[in-house]
């Protein structure tokens, strides 16, 4: 698992682009708005650890349901789309008490998900 150093997330939503995603992370439910900061987190430093990955979309529960356990996320079975592909992603995620800011995190990119399994797993096809 790679353990990045810096939380960037925080960073990412300050941004002036942001505007629209902090507005629509205060209308989710807490469990929701939790999974969406480890998505963003998730997205961050998958392209700082590897410029060429673009990620876009994460699905945390592709190939298996996301557990939360308090303010933890763990996606063992999470899938990432970056330039028309979708890729395997496990994450752990660990989120400040109030559930509204990623205090830890630690992920791992797999394979290339077959495009013959993206309907299965719920992962959209790209236009």
């Amino acid at each position: 698992m790679i353990r990045p150093t810096e939380m960037l997330s925080a960073k990412t939503l300050a941004d002036p682009r942001s505007r629209q995603a902090r507005a629509d992370l205060a209308t989710f439910a807490s469990d929701e708005r939790m999974v969406q900061l480890c998505n963003l987190k998730a997205m961050d430093q998958i392209r700082r650890w590897r410029a060429d990955f673009q990620p876009e979309r994460v699905v945390p529960y592709a190939t298996a349901e996301e557990k939360i356990s308090g303010t933890t996320i763990a996606a063992d079975g999470a899938a990432f789309r970056s330039r028309k592909n979708w890729y395997s992603l496990k994450f752990n995620c660990q989120l400040a008490r109030d559930g509204e800011s990623v205090i830890g995190f630690e992920f791992l990119v797999g394979d290339p998900v077959a495009r013959e399994k993206w309907d299965e797993f719920g992962l959209p096809a790209v236009h």
